[in-house]
Parts: structure tokens; sequence; C-alpha cells
């Protein structure tokens, strides 16, 4: 099973950073939904990865 990895980066002005690595596609799709709730995104830009073939995505989400 491949491993997903969110990436945070806050910065000094508060603005917040996001990259999804092992997540293709849909997958991908997803997790950036759930990345959006932060806050409105200013700037996206899809990665090679996010265009890959996706082979068996599943995505569990805990609400804290």
């Amino acid at each position: 099973m491949q491993r997903t990895e969110l990436h945070f980066t806050i910065d000094a002005e508060g603005n917040i950073y996001s990259v999804v690595k092992g997540a293709k596609g849909g997958g991908c799709k997803l997790l950036i939904e759930e990345v959006k709730k932060l806050g409105q995104p200013i700037h996206e830009s899809p990665t090679g990865e996010f265009f890959e073939n996706e082979q068996g995505v599943t995505i569990h989400t805990k609400r804290w």
C-alpha cells in the first residue's frame, strides 16, 4: 500500500502552503477538498503525480 502524505508550511503572514504526496487523481482531489476547509485557496497547481493513473484509492478521514 502506498503512503499518502500531506505537508503544510505556515509562513510569517499566516499563509498555509500544502502539498499532497502519494495520492493520484481523484484521491488527491478528495484530500484537497478537506484541506480547502482550512481557508480559501489563493493558488492551486497540480503536480505530475496528480495525472498518473490511480489504483484502488481509499480515503479515510477522522473529524476531531
